[in-house]
């Protein structure tokens, strides 16, 4: 009679032993299954986030590009690509000392007018920016950064403009020399309080260089 006893609780020590690592093998294999979803589901939510049509630099629709002397307005500023060339800058030091650079550039003059009867605006020159795009690309996707001097400024070049009702201002914006082969620019200025915050878009040959 002991001996069965001692059988029958073995048996069921057994059993329950068993039941109990099936138990742990089950639970362990919804846990894994739970996290092999879940990381399927967060790599299906990143590539639906990255595939998300943005309008970029290079996918401007034609229609919004303007050849250089023609305006394009924005807000209440009506802008004007007015010359473009390639060659040396003119430096100014704060004692009112100038000199010419040894490298060259390629050098954008724009004119921005406040067609607004009413409103003041802030012209921040466009030569100062500072955004993490380049403005500045040819045919061949050639990015060109906005050139900055530091501690010297540059001569025909704003820093900060005060735009009354009807007033105009010019200002010079100076990008690194394009590669010679390119013969066409595309040009963005990023948008400001007085173009509404929309940017606008120009297009023009690329200069030739002087001898």
């Amino acid at each position: 009679m002991v001996l069965e006893m001692k059988s029958s609780i073995c048996d069921r020590l057994i059993r329950s032993t068993g039941d109990l690592v099936w138990g742990l093998v089950f639970a362990s294999l919804l846990t894994i299954t739970a996290i092999s979803v879940s990381t399927v589901g967060m790599i299906k939510t990143n590539e639906q986030t990255s595939i998300v049509p943005v309008e970029s630099f290079h996918e401007t629709k034609p229609d919004k590009w303007r050849e250089a002397g023609i305006e394009a307005s924005a807000g209440d500023a009506v802008v004007k690509v007015m010359q473009v060339e390639v060659g040396p800058i003119q430096y100014r030091t704060l004692e009112d000392i100038q000199f010419q650079s040894a490298e060259e550039f390629l050098k954008v003059k724009i004119s921005i007018h406040n067609r607004s009867k009413v409103k003041k605006y802030s012209y921040l020159s466009v030569g100062l920016y500072d955004g993490t795009e380049d403005l500045l690309h040819d045919e061949y996707g050639n990015e060109y950064p906005i050139y900055s001097t530091g501690t010297v400024s540059i001569v025909g070049q704003l820093n900060y403009a005060d735009l009354y009702p009807g007033q105009s201002v010019e200002d010079l914006i100076v990008f690194s020399r394009p590669v010679t082969s390119a013969s066409r620019l595309k040009l963005r200025l990023p948008g400001s309080g007085i173009t509404g915050g929309e940017p606008l878009y120009f297009q023009f040959p690329t200069p030739c260089e002087r001898n």
